[in-house]
């Protein structure tokens, strides 16, 4: 039998020949892709050449010949190996065949940088840093093939040129013809063809974050990945390179051992591809099952209705977006409405809406497009894309808004399932107990994860919508469209998209912060009513969702026309990327950082953080001022600066300056009062509700808010009154440091888990919340509304007297709890040592006995003098002091 028919061959075809073929048509439509390529601006022009198709047929004939080139040439190499043939090639011809697989492989990864996406231009960085770790000469060698990183020249000098002409001229010397078999060309055309319909080329996106090199190489970046000197790597090349030689000059037994130790290698490198290809994600991080990201880039289909019937005129008026070519722009050119960082311009349509930005034929352009992009469902393929925001997505996810963990954690505390309300929850990762049941029933569509699933701005009734819940915003002309759109779908052109920006009003923040706590309403003048009835219409408003509120005072900072983002910080309201039980945790600013004394540390703008400086960037502050540093996490307040010893507040929207006057001297230097913070007496008024019922019905149907249906079992609650005055006082103690702050009820609460009617089988809760309800004042509340308060001291409302004995009388406005004996708003028991777990959070308290006489003692001097006189005014130095010095008069309490 002879040598030739001793190979393994297809359809009568030796896979040397199937090699030999797909090389000269990767030759021949290389020449054709140089007519449209740019390698000055090389990934512009290879986006341009998917939008047109024969072009775009051409380089998927280029690609897919190039790969079927690789993978003959490695089968005729085994042949080879197989039937012992090296030993009949001549030792120089050998060497150049042992130098050609250097070629092959040269030809192979330039070709893949050549299109210049971000899989090229890191296979380009690992690359080049590989050459230069040659000894000496590894300077030279690395600019001489891989040219300079920013410029493909040289690269591409050698893959169109240098290197194909060698590498023909070995392949001529080898197979001694000029021209390979006709069928073998034939063939191999048609294989390449198939293969391009069925897996078009893909070029990476640059929004997808998980990066790699070509297939054929992902072995060598697992391989780097475990190696700590890439040097180790070089040396295994030249090693294998001297192996192959070795083959021809060894004697039978060794040549068996290094055939032997070739297919070892190759077999493990097969073993490090299927890791790097199939388990590797972003940053080369270990991901158990198969990671399918990777092959999430987009492509040019191919179609052959667009090769032979396309129209050239129709690509004539190809638009751009940022560095590429797109068909959604070339359609959609006359949007308006974006702001300049997110125009279709500089990003495109693809950027955040996805689909096939490769095409021009509508269907297929808006195949698997994102509708309403910035949902935290697909946030990752849209803002927090890599080439967008990415280090953002994270914080957002692990933000209070978006994990709602204190609204979990005392939820499940208050139906006996956790042993404390601090623990860390998240919203989506909840169950069916019946704490969970009850927060699926009638709480959780109030975090970011839920998504905006209809067009439309956000407004009172919005909840969720991840990046969208605060960056949307409709002008007048896109929500007159989005209504004509309502009207008639039908072969509606849209002109104007809503923007994304920056907020500049309080309407993004308003519905979702107008439940619970209430902050938006409170912070606006409006406090929620049951009665509306009572009302003067003059004095009130109601809601979208039908809820009735009275007007108030608003918070003072609101009377100045500030915005909730003139305080609050980017990193607190995205969240700084850890999770936090509660959201006083996550809240970094305090009245303290505007309003502060002097010897405060300041930043200039070239100093800050990247966000900050960025967003002081957009928002034009002046970078010549000295900005101060929050005090809790010592990042830079971008919109507050030191002035000739003032403190100046830049309004975000308006850009209006105003001063923030530092405290008065009776703040700063009041030792009697240095335990309480800012809010304790300046909040004016506090959103308050009391006397909840909640029971469930087993057999009724509800909506699961984050099933998003309606389900069997239903939790009913019943509200209680609704009231609007000054917040009850508590302790917070944490690292030895004791606080005085503003409560409210948080739940008082009975529940009926099996809508049953025996007391003893309900559960009933009496917690108490922090609160900072945004109603703040200039003006402090009075000496009076703390100490001869029952409501402030946590009694609850009613008449607080002190008879001539010196003992204090409580008569409460409210009758007692069939549940505990204490009136139905009260706290605590009056001038009793109040029961422990009873605040929705473990370090934080009521007064304990010794506290409340305390108050009431100087509520006893108020009895008889005023808070402006003398005596009440030196109390603030030293009130032990003055309990020694008593008249005869003087009747205090215990």
């Amino acid at each position: 039998m002879s040598d030739q028919k001793q190979y393994l061959r297809i359809l009568g075809i030796t896979f040397g020949q199937l090699a030999f073929g797909m090389f000269l048509i990767a030759v021949v439509s290389g020449i054709l892709l140089a007519i449209p390529y740019d390698v000055r601006n090389p990934y512009e022009s290879v986006t341009q050449i998917l939008l047109l198709p024969r072009f775009n047929f051409v380089r998927s004939l280029h690609y897919w010949s190039s790969q079927l080139f690789l993978v003959f040439t490695v089968l005729h190499f085994w042949d080879h190996l197989r039937l012992s043939t090296e030993c009949r090639v001549s030792k120089a011809v050998w060497l150049r065949l042992t130098v050609s697989i250097i070629l092959v492989v040269y030809l192979m990864l330039s070709g893949f940088i050549l299109k210049a996406d971000s899989d090229s231009l890191q296979a380009h960085s690992i690359f080049n840093s590989l050459l230069q770790k040659i000894p000496v000469v590894g300077g030279g060698v690395s600019y001489l093939f891989m040219g300079k990183f920013d410029d493909l020249q040289l690269l591409y000098i050698h893959h169109a040129a240098t290197a194909t002409v060698f590498l023909l001229l070995f392949i001529i010397e080898h197979v001694k013809s000029y021209w390979p078999q006709s069928k073998s060309i034939f063939l191999g055309a048609i294989a390449a063809i198939i293969m391009g319909f069925i897996l078009p080329p893909l070029i990476h996106d640059g929004f997808n974050s998980v990066v790699k090199g070509p297939w054929y190489l992902v072995g060598v970046q697992e391989l780097l990945h475990w190696l700590n000197y890439p040097e180790i790597f070089l040396s295994l090349a030249v090693s294998l390179l001297l192996i192959l030689y070795m083959l021809r000059l060894t004697v039978k037994k060794i040549n068996l051992f290094l055939k032997k130790t070739l297919a070892l290698l190759f077999v493990i490198y097969i073993f490090l591809s299927i890791i790097g290809f199939y388990f590797r994600g972003e940053n080369w991080n270990f991901e158990v099952g198969l990671n399918d990201k990777y092959n999430s880039g987009y492509n040019g289909a191919i179609s052959l209705k667009e090769i032979f019937l396309a129209n050239d005129s129709t690509y004539e008026n190809l638009r751009k977006a940022g560095n590429r070519y797109e068909g959604c722009v070339t359609c959609h050119s006359g949007i308006k409405g974006l702001a300049a960082s997110h125009d279709i311009s500089a990003l495109g349509c693809y950027s955040c809406h996805r689909g096939n930005p490769f095409t021009l034929n509508k269907k297929n352009a808006h195949e698997n497009m994102i509708l309403i992009p910035g949902n935290l469902s697909n946030v990752e393929y849209s803002c927090g894309s890599p080439q967008c925001h990415p280090d953002i997505v994270p914080r957002v996810n692990n933000s209070i808004m978006t994990t709602l963990s204190g609204m979990i954690s005392v939820n499940k505390f208050v139906f006996g399932e956790l042993e404390s309300p601090d623990s860390l929850g998240r919203i989506s990762e909840i169950g069916f107990s019946p704490a969970e049941k009850h927060l699926r029933n009638l709480c959780a569509s109030c975090h970011l994860g839920n998504g905006k699933t209809e067009y439309g701005e956000i407004d009172e009734e919005s909840r969720g919508g991840g990046c969208l819940a605060c960056h949307l915003d409709y002008s007048p002309e896109a929500y007159d469209e989005l209504i004509r759109y309502n009207k008639n779908k039908d072969g509606f052109v849209h002109q104007f998209h809503p923007s994304l920006k920056l907020p500049d009003n309080n309407k993004n923040c308003f519905g979702c912060h107008s439940r619970s706590g209430r902050i938006s309403t409170n912070y606006e003048g409006w406090a929620e009513v049951n009665d509306s009835t009572l009302i003067d219409a003059a004095d009130m408003r109601r809601l979208k969702d039908g809820r009735i509120f009275k007007r108030m005072t608003p918070d003072v900072h609101s009377e100045k026309g500030m915005l909730c983002i003139d305080c609050h910080l980017s990193s607190e309201i995205m969240g700084d990327g850890n999770n936090y039980a509660h959201k006083e945790l996550q809240t970094k600013i305090q009245c303290t950082d505007c309003h502060s004394g002097e010897g405060r540390k300041t930043l200039k703008v070239e100093e800050f953080d990247y966000e900050s400086r960025k967003i002081s960037e957009l928002r034009n502050f002046d970078p010549s001022k000295n900005y101060l540093l929050a005090e809790k996490n010592s990042l830079p307040i971008p919109n507050v600066f030191e002035d000739n010893g003032k403190i100046m507040l830049i309004k975000k929207a308006s850009g209006e300056i105003s001063e923030a006057r530092r405290p008065l001297k009776q703040c700063a230097n009041d030792k009697a009062h240095k335990d309480l913070d800012c809010q304790s007496c300046h909040t004016s008024w506090a959103t308050q509700c009391i006397g909840c019922h909640t029971e469930y019905d087993k057999t009724s149907k509800a909506y699961d808010h984050l099933e998003k249906k309606i389900t069997v079992g239903e939790w009913i609650e019943h509200a209680g009154e609704y009231l609007s005055e000054p917040p009850v006082l508590g302790v917070v103690e944490s690292e030895n440091v004791r606080r005085i702050t503003t409560f409210v009820p948080g739940m008082i609460i009975s529940i009926d888990r099996d809508n049953r009617t025996h007391n003893d089988e309900i559960i009933f809760k009496r917690l108490y919340a922090p609160a900072f309800s945004h109603t703040i004042r200039k003006e402090a509340r009075s000496c009076e509304s703390c100490h001869i308060n029952p409501l402030a001291v946590g009694y609850g409302r009613g008449k607080l007297a002190l008879d001539k004995s010196g003992k204090w009388i409580f008569i409460p406005d409210y009758a007692p709890s069939v549940y505990d004996n204490l009136p139905q708003d009260a706290w605590i028991d009056f001038l009793r040592e109040p029961k422990s777990d009873i605040a929705t959070r473990k370090n934080y308290r009521p007064f304990n006995l010794e506290e409340q006489k305390k108050v009431l003692r100087v509520g006893a001097c108020l009895t008889c003098h005023p808070s402006d006189s003398q005596i009440m005014k030196k109390s603030l130095e030293n009130f032990d002091d003055l309990l020694n010095k008593l008249s005869p008069e003087c009747i205090i309490p215990d």
